[in-house]
């Protein structure tokens, strides 16, 4: 099987199946090998052959019969080459599409989030935290018992702005943070990432400039890229975002927005001390810029208490604040929130009333219910412990297994770390090597205005036991040390 470099191993076969389809060499009707012969015959597992035919029969190609095995379509080849048609001949109009996300960054999220999936036996790649671990029971108790008394009423329709019970339930957290909010002054959005979405469209237009960390979450540039935005990225140090740079950048004038995630900060971990936020929300204010704030991990932390929010700082109402608990709690609830002043409020409802009318009253109701449960509080306990001694292991298997010249550190929170490899080691054949033995990371230029090979990875140590962690590491290692010039290693 002909290997490429930047494609998992299930997806490789599925193109070659695919090709056989095309070409005529498995028409339809025919009978594709078992899984067990062609695993064999390939010298691959029978993991990887399952997910490619997966892939093919969840495009209707082919389709699998008991006892029988699996079998091309009857109208497998026809489709595949209407779709092979499609995907290679551009249409007139869309040359006519909006600007759209840095197309480097995307094919390798892409890459990323699938890796994740069928195939791969260990994935630094995810943001979050442990699926093993989510209060799946907590919630299905919950959901019945919201579903016995409330009934269809729970399932909709529902308020734009968001439940009312939820609001004031988020409002009561973001008191404890000592952030000036009530239930109406909060949008429930879905995910944080559609309240940065709406804060975008409510303040950017093409061509304004919007400072940024460097690096930062590749979620919130691909926003900014979306809205045609100029981004100004502004270097890290180990205390977050350089003041001094940002000043520079808004005294040459043009910034209309500054987003920051100065507490667990996405990818490095950095949490940004009180005195330089007291220092930054003076800075905006005294330009007349406001700051987005991204404080969607803030809940797992490790034992260090933390400064408060930017926006606890601001007296002024300069600081939009947007959270959410799909990666501390639940990320198939979807439920974030937007603290913003009323016009840019009102501004937000009605765009979200255009985009997706409302998020799931149920899930809404059901996290409601959680949050004022206390259980929020247990269960963000009992995982900081143990993402606490993950990470332990992480650092452990990485000086155990990479070079010297590699750096990073253990961080207060969070469930990511960030990795810089020695000087010579390519990140994208890494990548590349590391997808052929089963292990996946997040490379570093997905966190970057403009992608390039850069000399960075972030690993993902919550949503892995430790065994999975040293395992991984042990993998990456080698691979990285094969990769490193031998006077770097030291």
């Amino acid at each position: 099987m002909q290997q490429a470099l930047d494609r998992p191993l299930y997806q490789q076969l599925q193109d070659e199946l695919l090709g056989a389809i095309l070409r005529g060499s498995a028409p339809a009707g025919s009978r594709l090998p078992s899984l067990r012969r062609l695993a064999k015959d390939l010298g691959v597992s029978r993991i990887t052959v399952e997910a490619a035919y997966d892939a093919l029969e969840a495009q209707g190609l082919v389709e699998a019969r008991a006892r029988s095995g699996t079998f091309v379509t009857r109208h497998g080849a026809g489709a595949a080459r209407l779709r092979d048609g499609l995907e290679h001949r551009p249409l007139p109009w869309e040359a006519r599409l909006a600007p759209g996300a840095n197309p480097a960054r995307e094919r390798m999220l892409g890459q990323v989030f699938r890796t994740g999936g069928a195939g791969e036996a260990i994935s630094f790649a995810w943001g979050a935290g442990d699926p093993r671990l989510f209060p799946v029971d907590a919630f299905r108790t919950i959901i019945n018992r919201i579903l016995r008394h409330a009934g269809g009423e729970a399932l909709g329709p529902a308020d734009t702005q968001g439940d009312p019970g939820l609001r004031a339930s988020f409002a009561a957290h973001l008191r404890k943070l000592d952030i000036a909010a009530c239930a109406d002054s909060i949008v429930v959005t879905t995910g944080s990432q559609q309240a940065i979405d709406l804060v975008l469209g409510a303040l950017v237009r093409p061509g304004d400039r919007v400072a940024v960390e460097e690096p930062t979450w590749p979620g919130a540039l691909g926003a900014l890229e979306a809205a045609g935005a100029e981004i100004v990225g502004v270097p890290l140090d180990d205390e977050g975002m350089r003041l001094d740079v940002l000043e520079e950048a808004l005294a040459r004038g043009g910034v209309r927005l500054i987003y920051t995630v100065p507490t667990f900060h996405n990818p490095t971990g950095a949490v940004m001390p009180a005195a330089r936020r007291r220092e930054l929300t003076a800075l905006a204010q005294r330009h007349g810029v406001p700051i987005l704030e991204d404080d969607a991990l803030r809940e797992v932390r490790f034992g260090s208490p933390l400064p408060p929010p930017l926006a606890a700082l601001d007296a002024s109402g300069n600081v939009i604040y947007v959270g959410g608990f799909s990666k501390s709690v639940l990320p198939a609830a979807r439920l974030g929130y937007l603290v913003a002043p009323p016009k840019l409020r009102q501004w937000a409802v009605a765009r979200k009333r255009s985009m997706d009318l409302f998020c799931s009253p149920l899930m809404q109701r059901a996290m409601a219910a959680y949050l004022e449960s206390g259980e929020a509080l247990r269960y963000w306990k009992r995982i900081s412990r143990v993402y606490a001694a993950r990470q332990r292991a992480m650092d452990e298997a990485l000086a155990r297994h990479f070079p010297g010249g590699a750096r990073w550190r253990r961080t207060s929170g969070g469930p990511v770390m960030w990795v810089r490899l020695p000087e010579g080691a390519s990140t994208r054949r890494l990548f590349a090597d590391a997808a052929r033995a089963g292990v996946s990371f997040a490379p570093g230029e997905a966190f970057f205005v403009a992608p390039a090979n850069q000399p960075y990875i972030r690993l993902n140590f919550a949503a892995l036991d430790q065994d999975q962690i040293a395992r991984g590491i042990a993998t990456l290692g080698a691979l990285v040390r094969a990769a490193t010039p031998p006077e770097v290693e030291s």
